[in-house]
């Protein structure tokens, strides 16, 4: 049986190795039908390096005795089109350049990389170049690629060009390093140069075509503004599916492995969807993917080890990403992002295919940009199409935790609670149903945020700030804004797949908040209680009249059938409210 392809990113070793692949070379000719001159975007863990790989084998002309091997049961073994293995490739990965040690550093790591890249291709290919060696006075990244593409125009030969990661060293000096950024992409800077470069080899007619990948357009319109031949097809709707796996693909992997036979097929189908489909790359279209490896990690642990992972994320999955979101972090104040997150959509707005660094800090073009951004990093998808524009949300439980984790930190849960004194307060709530102990450390964490002035604070913000406690103490299975027919419940968590015996009770929970401006003032004939009594009694009327809203909505989600039974565990409700943002009243209703 095929071995699962996990971290496997070469086409040729993954095929030497007979290991399982999902065709993706009817791309092909859509590609070619496009323009000559492209950048691509997906988020991370996508496949790109494993599909520039493919495209690699694909043309190379020194690959067409391999053909049948490597092509032959796919899609394009029978349908070739007429550049198979008509070129010389050369790929370039810029995910190495060395960004940490200055500016000198970072251009001789690029410079590194582009001329071993070409000095490797000028050996590969000197059967048909006629040369094997990059002389010494061209190893600058500019000057290797004006010799390679000299040397192919000399003897009437055509190169692709095929890039992956372009952006990424651009990522990592964003942050903090800003002036770098645009001393290297600017006019006259180092890696713009290069890429006028690029140009220049198409114009001489060496460089046929370009397929160039990465995780976001931002350093595209920085560095191809000298360069204008490039379109970006990252929202193309025929490429939708191009990268990542559709419903039907998950269905074929989990019936070949026969997972059905060690887990229950229909609950990991199900878990799948929730922690790895949801992503959506064109308005019109209705389909949307998974991210490839976050379900491989999950299917080869399963095959593996005959179970669920530990951890149902991929810890490099979130590593990754959370270095995507620290770039949005740079352009967006701590308040902004949480009412991002807080939000669930945002939208209506049109997705941007260019914008450079400094719109990011423009008034007028920040929303629309940053939100674009979060959209190619992956950290929101597209939900539907309004118009000529588009909702956009969280596209799945994984990316949920991410943002989760970054509230955790922005609330100063850990400087309210210990770790284990929240693991305690949560064993309780799971396993007896007592929730008097998490409920103190929700009062702490609120109250502790009384002093910040944080203007965004609302009944969001509450149910957010619970949210963090149950997902730091990583066992249940959080659901906001379960839909119902009812409507939509604040807060519903129940056991998850991993550690269902640690679970006894699953809870809905609705929050209300009273604003500190509704709150009366204090009344000097209940002196001798503590603060905390003195104000929950001065504004009862104002708390059961919530209480009773809450009740209400909770008794109307108690309609819906799937929430009464989707679970065997014990259901416990509970009003939840927040005066101010400082004190908890909650009751537990029948």
């Amino acid at each position: 049986m095929k071995k699962i392809p996990y971290g496997i990113s070469n086409f040729k070793e993954l095929r030497d190795l007979n290991m399982y692949y999902i065709d993706k070379t009817m791309y092909i000719e859509k590609l070619e039908d496009k323009d000559r001159y492209v950048f691509f975007i997906r988020p991370r863990r996508f496949g790109k390096s494993l599909f520039l790989t493919m495209l690699e084998a694909y043309y190379d002309i020194n690959e067409q005795s391999n053909y049948e091997k490597y092509f032959g049961d796919l899609y394009v073994g029978g349908n070739r089109t007429e550049e198979a293995n008509k070129y010389i490739v050369l790929i370039l990965s810029f995910a190495s350049v060395i960004t940490d040690l200055g500016k000198e550093e970072l251009i001789e790591s690029f410079d590194n990389i582009v001329s071993s890249e070409v000095q490797r291709t000028l050996r590969k290919y000197k059967n048909v170049l006629g040369e094997q060696t990059l002389p010494q006075d061209k190893k600058r990244a500019t000057y290797a690629l004006d010799y390679i593409s000299d040397i192919a125009e000399s003897k009437n030969k055509k190169i692709i060009l095929l890039i992956d990661e372009y952006d990424n060293f651009a990522n990592n000096i964003m942050r903090g390093k800003r002036k770098l950024y645009e001393e290297l992409v600017h006019e006259g800077g180092y890696v713009r140069t290069f890429y006028k470069e690029i140009k220049e080899g198409t114009r001489k007619g060496a460089i046929t075509r370009t397929f160039i990948t990465g995780v976001s357009p931002m350093m595209l319109d920085d560095v191809t503004s000298g360069a204008n031949i490039f379109t970006v097809i990252a929202n193309d709707k025929d490429l939708n599916n191009i990268l990542g796996f559709n419903d039907e693909e998950i269905k074929e992997i989990v019936d070949y492995y026969k997972i059905g036979e060690i887990v229950n097929k229909e609950e990991l189908l199900k878990i799948l969807k929730n922690y790895c489909n949801g992503y959506k790359f064109n308005k019109k279209v209705s389909e949307t993917v998974y991210n490839t490896d976050m379900v491989l990690y999950i299917l080869n642990n399963i095959i593996q080890e005959k179970e669920y992972p530990d951890k149902l994320i991929d810890e490099n999955v979130k590593t990754d990403y959370t270095r995507l979101r620290n770039i949005a972090e740079n352009f967006i104040t701590k308040e902004e992002m949480l009412d991002l997150i807080e939000g669930g959509e945002v939208g209506p707005i049109e997705i941007k295919e260019r914008f450079n660094l400094e719109s990011l800090y423009k008034k007028e073009e920040k929303y629309t940009n940053i939100r674009s951004l979060l959209y190619y990093l992956g950290m929101l998808t597209i939900k539907r199409k309004e118009a000529n524009a588009v909702i956009l949300g969280v596209p799945n439980y994984a990316v949920k935790a991410l943002y989760w984790e970054y509230m955790e930190k922005a609330y100063g849960v850990e400087a309210s609670a210990r770790y284990d004194e929240l693991k305690a307060a949560m064993r309780k709530m799971r396993e007896e149903g007592r929730v008097e102990h998490i409920m103190e450390i929700y009062e702490r964490v609120i109250e502790r945020l009384s002093n910040r002035d944080l203007t965004h604070f609302n009944e969001t913000s509450c149910k957010s700030i619970f949210i963090t406690l149950v997902y730091t103490d990583g066992i249940y299975l959080i659901e906001s804004e379960k839909e119902t027919n009812g409507g939509y419940t604040d807060l519903y968590i129940k056991e998850g797949v991993l550690y269902k015996e640690a679970v006894t009770y699953r809870y809905m929970i609705e929050f209300k908040h009273i604003k500190e401006g509704e709150l009366k003032a204090e009344n000097n004939e209940l002196e001798g209680t503590d603060e905390k009594e003195r104000v929950i009694a001065n504004n009862i009327n104002i708390i059961n009249k919530k209480k009773e809203e809450a009740r209400k909505q909770l008794y109307r989600y108690m309609q819906e059938y799937n929430v009464q039974n989707d679970s065997e565990k014990e259901l416990k409700k509970y009003i939840v409210v927040v005066l101010g943002k400082k004190y908890v009243e909650y009751e537990e209703i029948d």
